[in-house]
């Protein structure tokens, strides 16, 4: 089989939007919030629910959208809600007195003053308002809080202040259900100075937070969902229609600084793929725009290109790349050995994400995998494992490369090889299933004695039955290798073999898509490990229904070939062994 077959073409390598041209239509960023959209209107119609909780990650660039969101939604009323405190001063004779009445205007004591509002951060008195009383004078003045100057809005609340002070949230929810405000002493061994009326107080409140904030609320909190509504404002977009990436495109024209051009836009695109890895859904987050759009040189022009992300993306890789070369000098270098070209058998190269605490950065990086078979009772000893370097999911997928081989061959349940298998040259952790496809082809190598290509690297997860699955990090794990080649030179005959499945994820860098547009370097997608032995081995994994030549034995039969030999002395030898004869 040639190397150009059942590579993936170039154009298969980066992803590209269906769009002609760049409307001008308002788009905002709710109206790329459906379902959040649809649970915020409903919330804000619906009289009996007081309480919505939304999931939010980038809470401090939402909730300003959240509030102008909801101020449209709001109707207006002239209506003034509250009330006025009159507080009698105490004096030699009497004490103080405190009266109510409904508010007559909006400069009024406790009247509402806002519709919608947020805090992300606030305390007892901020929240609920306080009562002071002066140290001389003995006066008291009485100061409204957030929940009266809403009262008759939303207020919308971050859940993970309010984890903070969790002593809040009980006085909070007595009043989402009784929609009644009551004064208490903010010391518990202190009454109030007086007796201070209670008065009606309508109320919604929108808690935003992250999931494990969510989470932890929701233990403190069981009957949290039983009296909240719940939605979700997402991060990520899916863009899987026409109208959907217009849309999207409109949304980003108008949060830019200066118009994007086409090539731009589909540069920015791409760009957005590599960090989501799915050409279908991609980060919407304001944050996420400033920033590459605070980076980008802007000032001046008419529009932004596709080089002008390109400059950003290049500038950003190189800022944050130390740790990265080191790792790559050292293979280069041959500190790590990792070979590129050639054929080793039990050796063969797998990819992985290597990430640094402490960096944002994180970079694909080739790790030689080797196996060696001897003659034993049939254990595969995974020596990560063995030496607690690997976690139980990358134990995981070695047994499964184990029982996968042992399925598809129908090898019997006691090999007459033992095997080890293990990550060269690693010194730190390792974890996840993206290596049992290797583990599988590099079992394979050694115990049919078949060289694998050194210029072949090679990732992605497998079941029992052999299919090949999803990995992450996979345009890393390829611009890792293809680096690692580059600089070696490339030979033509280099190349990484992916999973089919990863395919809506790629979008690789410039120099990767034009060394595969000249041939110089491939990309495989397989579906199942036949396939993937098909390219390593350039024969069969199992017999098919051809006749087959020395040179193209299938590897069931050159494995099967090898356990004949030593799963019994031969029976004359058996009885010369009993019996003492030579």
């Amino acid at each position: 089989m040639k190397l150009t077959e059942q590579s993936l073409n170039w154009q298969n390598l980066i992803p590209h939007l269906d769009i002609n041209h760049i409307s001008n239509d308002n788009v905002t960023f709710f109206d790329l919030q459906p379902r959040a959209s649809s649970a915020i209107t409903q919330f804000l119609q619906n009289s009996h629910r007081t309480l919505l909780v939304l999931k939010a990650d980038d809470q401090n660039e939402y909730a300003p959208l959240l509030e102008a969101f909801i101020a449209k939604q709001q109707s207006q009323s002239h209506t003034v809600k509250g009330v006025q405190y009159l507080v009698e001063q105490a004096d030699s004779f009497s004490f103080a007195r405190v009266s109510v009445q409904p508010a007559h205007s909006v400069d009024d004591n406790f009247a509402a003053k806002k519709t919608v509002a947020s805090a992300l951060y606030f305390d007892q008195a901020k929240l609920f308002g306080s009562l002071q009383i002066h140290p001389t004078s003995k006066d008291i003045q009485l100061n409204a809080g957030l929940v009266h100057q809403v009262n008759g809005g939303v207020l919308i609340l971050s859940a993970a202040t309010l984890l903070e002070q969790f002593e809040l949230w009980p006085r909070l929810k007595q009043i989402l259900l009784t929609q009644t405000f009551d004064w208490y002493s903010a010391h518990p061994f202190k009454p109030l100075p007086c007796d201070i009326p209670s008065y009606p107080l309508s109320l919604k409140v929108m808690l935003l937070g992250s999931r494990n904030d969510l989470a932890t609320f929701n233990e403190l909190e069981p009957e949290l969902f039983s009296v909240a509504d719940y939605s979700e404002i997402e991060s990520y977009f899916s863009l899987e229609t026409a109208e959907a990436q217009n849309q999207w495109a409109s949304y980003v024209q108008q949060a830019s600084p200066c118009p994007l051009d086409l090539s731009g836009l589909n540069k920015f695109y791409q760009l957005l793929v590599r960090e989501s890895e799915d050409r279908h859904l991609i980060n919407i987050s304001p944050t996420t725009l400033k920033n590459w759009f605070s980076r980008a040189e802007w000032q001046g022009k008419n529009s932004l290109s596709a080089v002008d992300f390109e400059q950003v993306f290049a500038q950003q890789q190189y800022q944050q790349s130390f740790l990265r070369e080191q790792a790559y000098n050292d293979i280069l270098y041959e500190q790590i050995y990792v070979p590129t070209e050639g054929e080793e058998i039990g050796q063969i190269n797998g990819l992985s994400v290597v990430d640094y605490a402490g960096t944002p950065l994180s970079f694909g990086e080739p790790s030689r995998i080797s196996c060696i078979v001897q003659y034993g009772d049939g254990e595969v000893i995974d020596v990560d494992r063995k030496s607690e370097l690997a976690g139980n999911i990358h134990s995981k997928g070695m047994m499964i490369a184990e029982s996968c081989l042992a399925n598809l061959l129908e090898l019997p349940s006691q090999l007459p090889f033992s095997a080890s298998l293990v990550f060269e040259q690693s010194y730190s952790e390792i974890d996840g299933d993206s290596a049992s496809l290797a583990a599988f082809c590099v079992l394979t190598s050694a115990l049919a004695d078949l060289p694998i290509p050194q210029s072949i690297a090679i990732t992605g997860a497998i079941d029992q039955f052999g299919l090949v699955h999803s990995v992450g990090g996979v345009n890393d794990k390829i611009e890792g290798f293809f680096s690692i080649c580059e600089r070696r030179g490339l030979t033509g005959s280099q190349g990484v073999i992916v999973p089919t499945a990863v395919i809506h994820q790629l979008s690789l860098s410039e120099q990767v898509v034009s060394a595969v547009k000249n041939q110089q370097f491939f990309i495989w997608a397989v579906e199942d490990v036949f396939q993937a032995c098909e390219i390593l081995f350039q024969r069969d994994l199992l017999a098919q229904d051809k006749d087959y030549q020395d040179d193209n034995q299938p590897i069931s039969r050159l494995i099967q070939q090898r356990i004949e030999l030593r799963a019994e002395p031969p029976r004359l030898n058996l009885l010369q062994m009993l019996f003492g004869k030579k």
